[in-house]
């Protein structure tokens, strides 16, 4: 399975939507438009497991600027607790892609270099 998290307030987000779905099967893209449908913590805990903290990480944050963690991200379970609450210190949008090897997630821009609909 293949989810597009996203936030429609965010016009990178849209952007990368759209190219998304323009692709090739992508009109069956899962999608989960966290602005009007907020993240579970199961929904973080998947995210950051297929992928690792200082790629996830909004470095410019207010929090993560303030706890140094553009220098010395936090580790995962600290990381899954704060982005939990506050989901604007994940990057956006985030592709998370089940691939032969497990879940991986393609963060930002780099969605668009994800196997998915070429």
């Amino acid at each position: 399975m293949t989810t597009l998290y996203w936030k429609s307030t965010c016009t990178t987000c849209r952007e990368v939507r759209s190219a998304l779905k323009a692709r090739p099967g992508g009109a069956d893209l899962a999608e989960k438009n966290y602005s009007k449908d907020p993240l579970t913590e199961a929904d973080v805990r998947a995210i950051v497991a297929a992928s690792d903290v200082p790629t996830l990480l909004n470095a410019t944050h207010e929090t993560a600027k303030a706890r140094g963690w553009k220098a010395a991200p936090p580790d995962a379970a600290t990381f899954i607790a704060a982005a939990f609450v506050e989901p604007n210190l994940l990057r956006r949008p985030i592709l998370l892609v089940d691939t032969p090897a497990g879940p991986r997630a393609w963060v930002h821009r780099a969605c668009l270099d994800a196997p998915v609909g070429r």
